[in-house]
């Protein structure tokens, strides 16, 4: 406390403030990220929960609903019928009955579109059943059946679901839950026959991966406790790397109540924490398992943390000026008659007026021997001020140009991260492609390879083809041996936006572009033709002929110049001479060929 008091009366005023305005900033500071931090935990921890309790709902809809397909020989005396007859001598009557399951059947899938396959088998082996699409399919169907029957008839409800089936169809796999039903007839109880279903399972997919992320896996365990389905693929094949995990998730699995009420639990592997949460469905007695990598929980830490860290450090700066306002606000009196006493003239006769002490009565005594103010001074303080106020402005100026295209490319990098995240591929494509042609343009280099600028070509007519679906057709068709070729850069998009933008101006489909190329004797052609509506003759001419010329001398008729097409001549001439440059064959209603002549060798890039 006395070091404290040995200093300047500044210099307290200054640690009093800074010490009133930044501790009381830290410990709210503190207990802000704390809250929020915890807040958004448990707002990620319930949406975790929302997610496998509407997995657990949507499977046990999907199966109450096959459910009601099986009680049709219950609810209706015909079915009823069919399945305790014996077809044996009357094939007549067994293909009416078949009609009549079949056009159940077909009822049944308007209401239920999930049910993939449904087949009934009577008490004397003959079976009703839907459309299947070979034979190899319902032998694949009666092996199954044949495998799981006798579970079916053990189980205590007559059900048994099955592990998930995978089939192909057209190229395409499709996950199907198989279920058997032993059933019993109403009046006796004895067992009149076997209900077969196969549901689709892509309901329950969508659910999993539309809240499906980086650091979240969604795992199923069957009855029999082995682990059937998961989001992640490496999980299904054990590997030294998931090993302890996977022991570690089936002694979670195995501990779940079945009472489908939700279980949360943290694994810890050595460095590697994970938070799991899981339930049991009631309906199949399968297990659904939610792992979530900490990693996820963690950065919420750290996100909040820097946000933390970023507001303590304003407040410190805004401190600091508050603090040095306060300090110099309160002295300066002092400073203000001290700067008087220092600038003073003398020889000039200058006094010091009391009124600059303002009210202290202290400093009126000293102003007895110091009563004049330099006039000097005052414009020089008012000078300098300009000086500084112009220099902050020049700094501020400064920091403005220091802001460039990176800050762009990392907002489409984070535009491409969120579509990617919330699966939305065209707005990623396009942020992606964004981003490299912005990159390819403002880096400004004079020459490029041919490669290059065909896959800025590539880049932008994915573009085009996002906003304009299936309206273009673009193909490229260039000699390999050129590929690495330098040209000078940005030849080639001009002439693709032209055909955009003035070759297909009416036409909605069926566009079409090309650029190709073709060696001959004068050098390397290459061709950007399009089937668009092509130039009228007298416009056509006027563009070959400008097409010679340089830019500055451009004419302009009809509200048209053709800057572009005479830049890219003009450059083609300047990069490799004037024996090189750029012509146009067109004809209305057909379309534009671009004929760019170049050498048939690279040229080199010039100093």
């Amino acid at each position: 406390m006395n070091k404290i008091q040995q200093l300047s009366y500044r210099t307290q005023i200054f640690i009093a403030s800074l010490a009133l305005i930044i501790i009381p900033s830290v410990l709210l500071g503190l207990f802000a990220v704390n809250d929020s931090t915890s807040k958004l935990v448990e707002e990620y921890n319930a949406s975790l929960s929302t997610i496998i309790s509407q997995a657990n709902l949507t499977l046990d809809t999907l199966l109450q609903d096959a459910f009601k397909v099986a009680d049709m020989p219950i609810l209706s005396d015909d079915i009823r019928k069919a399945m305790v007859t014996d077809y044996q001598d009357d094939y007549l009557a067994y293909a009416q009955a078949s009609t009549m399951f079949r056009n159940l059947f077909n009822q049944t899938n308007r209401l239920n579109s999930d049910l993939e396959v449904c087949i009934f088998t009577n008490r004397y082996g003959f079976t009703f059943e839907s459309s299947i699409a070979s034979a190899l399919r319902r032998r694949q169907i009666e092996e199954n059946i044949g495998q799981w029957v006798e579970q079916a008839r053990n189980s205590p409800n007559h059900t048994y679901v099955a592990p998930l089936q995978t089939h192909k169809i057209n190229e395409t796999e499709k996950k199907t839950l198989p279920m058997i039903k032993i059933l019993l007839d109403k009046y006796d109880y004895k067992e009149i026959g076997i209900y077969y279903c196969e549901i689709n399972f892509k309901p329950i997919e969508n659910i999993i991966l539309s809240a499906q992320n980086t650091e979240n896996t969604f795992l199923i365990y069957n009855a029999e406790h082995q682990l059937t389905f998961s989001s992640n693929p490496d999980y299904l094949e054990p590997s030294d790397k998931n090993t302890k995990l996977l022991s570690a998730l089936s002694s979670f699995n195995a501990s779940l109540p079945s009472d489908s009420s939700i279980v949360e639990r943290e694994i810890r592997l050595g460095n590697q924490r994970y938070r799991v949460n899981g339930c049991a469905n009631k309906t199949t007695n399968w297990h659904l398992v939610q792992l979530i990598d900490n990693q996820a929980i963690s950065q919420i830490y750290r996100d909040n943390i820097l946000s933390y860290v970023r507001i303590l450090m304003l407040c410190i700066i805004l401190g600091m000026l508050l603090a040095i306002l306060l300090s110099t606000t309160l002295t300066r009196s002092i400073l203000r008659l001290c700067l008087q006493i220092d600038s003073l003239n003398v020889q000039n006769g200058g006094q010091i007026d009391e009124k600059a002490c303002g009210s202290n009565q202290e400093l009126r005594k000293l102003v007895v021997s110091f009563n004049h103010l330099n006039q000097r001074l005052s414009t020089s303080l008012q000078q300098n001020y300009q000086i500084q106020l112009a220099e902050q402005n020049m700094r501020i100026q400064m920091l403005q140009f220091q802001i460039n295209h990176h800050f762009l490319y990392n907002t489409l990098n984070v535009i491409r991260s969120l579509a990617n995240i919330h699966n939305v591929p065209q707005i990623e494509t396009i942020s992606l492609c964004m981003s490299d042609l912005l990159r390819y343009n403002l880096e400004n280099f004079p020459v490029a390879l041919l490669e290059e600028e065909l896959q800025q070509i590539r880049r932008y007519m994915t573009i085009q083809d996002i906003r304009f679906p299936g309206k273009f057709t673009f193909d490229i068709n260039i000699s390999p041996d050129y590929l690495k070729m330098q040209i000078p850069a940005f030849l080639l998009q001009p002439l693709v936006e032209n055909s955009i933008e003035h070759g297909f101006g009416s036409r909605e489909a069926d566009c079409y572009i090309s650029i190709s190329s073709q060696t001959q004797a004068d050098g390397l052609h290459i061709f950007v033709a399009d089937n668009g509506d092509g130039i009228p003759g007298a416009l056509l001419e006027r563009l070959n002929r400008e097409c010679l010329t340089d830019v500055s001398t451009a004419a302009k008729e009809d509200g048209h110049h053709s800057i572009g097409l005479q830049n890219v001549g003009q450059r083609i001439r300047s990069h490799f001479g004037t024996s090189y440059g750029l012509s146009i064959e067109s004809h209305e209603g057909e379309g534009t060929i671009v004929n760019l002549l170049l050498p048939a060798r690279p040229a080199s890039v010039p100093s």
